[in-house]
C-alpha cells in the first residue's frame, strides 16, 4: 500500500495535536491562562518525536489492520468480475467449519510446543553458562549463536536442504559412516515435523541468549555470594536464585517465542512445501496460499484475523501462568 507523503506529514501533526492541546487545557483550567508552563513545553517536544513513530504505525500497522478486518467481512479478489461484497461473518462460518483450517492450526501448535518450552530453557542454559567465562569469551559465544538469525533465511533454507538432502547430505553421509541406513528426512511425514523443530533449537534461540545474559548479568553478585556461603548447590542456586528473578524475562522470551511459533512460515515455504502429506502445512502457510493462489482475499483476511486473535489468547494465559511479582 502506498500513501501519499501528506498522509504522514498529517498523521505526525495529529499525533503531536493530542498531547499539545491536552496540556495547554489543562494548564488552562489550573491557571486560568492559555499559558504552557515549562515542563510542559519539554513533554510536548517529546511527545513530537514521539509523533513520527506513532504515524509510521498509524500508516503501515494499524491502518493495514482495520483494512485486513474490514476484508475479512467482504468477498474480495482480485480475480472476481463482479463488485465485491459485504458478506458478513461468512467468510469466519466457513473457516470455523473447515476442517483443514483446524488441521493447520493443529500442526502449528505441535510446532511451538516443540520449540517454544525447550528453546526457552536452552537459551538460559546457555546463557548461564556463558556468563561463567571471560569477557572475550562472552563476546565470541553471543555473537556466535546471535549469528543465525542474521542470516538470509533463503540461504539458511538452502543450507538445510543440502544437509538433509535424502540422496548425498551431510546427514545421510553421517549415518553411512555409522553403518546406519540413510533417510528421506524432508520427504518422510514421520521425521519431517522433528526435523523442523530441531532446526529451531539450533537456529532461533541466539535472542533468547543475548536477553537473558543481560537480565542474570544484572542480577547482584551478593545473592549469589549468600548462597555460596549457605553451602548451596548449583542447582539450588539457579532454582532458589536466578530462576525467580528472571521469570519476567522468561514471560517476555516465551511470549516472543510463541508469536513467532505461531507464525512460522519460512521453513513450509522453502523446505517442505507444506509436506509430506500436509505434516507441516502451517497455519501461515495455509494464509499465504489461500491469498496468493486462490486469489481469496477475504477469506485469507479472515484467516489472519483469527490466527491473531488465537496469538493474543496464548500469550495473555502463558503471561497470567508465570507472571510474577518478584523485583530486585
Amino acid at each position: 500500500m502506498v500513501y501519499p507523503l501528506w498522509y504522514l506529514v498529517a498523521l505526525v501533526g495529529f499525533w503531536s495535536l493530542i498531547p499539545a492541546s491536552a496540556f495547554i487545557l489543562a494548564d488552562w483550567i489550573k491557571t486560568g491562562r492559555l499559558k504552557l508552563r515549562q515542563k510542559h513545553h519539554q513533554w510536548i517536544w517529546a511527545y513530537l518525536f514521539m509523533s513520527v513513530a506513532l504515524a509510521w504505525a498509524t500508516l503501515f500497522m494499524f491502518f493495514p489492520l482495520a483494512q485486513a478486518f474490514y476484508q475479512s467481512m467482504t468477498d474480495f479478489s482480485l480475480t472476481s468480475v463482479t463488485a465485491t461484497r459485504w458478506v458478513g461473518l461468512q467468510n469466519y462460518l466457513e473457516i470455523l467449519k473447515d476442517p483443514f483450517w483446524w488441521h493447520t492450526l493443529w500442526i502449528t501448535f505441535i510446532y511451538m510446543v516443540g520449540t517454544v518450552p525447550f528453546g526457552v530453557l536452552l537459551s538460559m542454559f546457555l546463557a548461564v553458562q556463558i556468563l561463567k567465562q571471560p569477557t572475550t569469551m562472552q563476546t565470541f559465544f553471543k555473537a556466535a549463536l546471535y549469528l543465525p538469525g542474521v542470516i538470509s533465511v533463503v540461504v539458511t533454507a538452502a543450507i538445510m536442504k543440502w544437509i538433509f538432502h535424502s540422496g548425498n547430505g551431510f546427514a545421510n553421509a553421517l549415518l553411512h559412516a555409522f553403518g546406519l541406513p540413510p533417510q528421506n528426512w524432508f520427504g518422510d511425514p514421520n521425521l519431517a515435523m522433528p526435523v523442523l523443530i530441531a532446526l529451531a533449537w539450533l537456529s532461533a534461540n541466539g535472542v533468547g541468549v543475548i536477553i537473558y545474559c543481560a537480565a542474570i548479568g544484572n542480577i547482584p553478585s551478593t545473592y549469589y555470594e549468600v548462597g555460596e556461603l549457605d553451602g548451596a548447590s548449583n542447582w539450588t542456586v539457579f532454582f532458589s536464585i536466578t530462576w525467580p528473578l528472571v521469570k519476567p524475562t522468561t514471560i517476555f522470551v516465551t511470549i516472543i517465542g510463541l508469536i513467532g511459533a505461531f507464525q512460522v512460515f519460512a521453513p513450509a515455504m522453502l523446505i517442505t512445501r507444506g509436506g509430506p502429506l500436509n505434516t507441516t502445512y502451517f497455519v501461515n502457510y495455509h494464509i499465504y496460499r489461500t491469498f496468493y493462489y486462490e486469489n481469496d482475499f477475504g477469506l485469507a483476511s479472515a484467516m489472519a484475523v483469527l490466527l491473531m486473535i488465537v496469538i493474543v489468547i496464548v500469550s495473555v494465559l502463558n503471561y497470567r501462568w508465570l507472571a510474577t511479582d518478584v523485583e530486585y
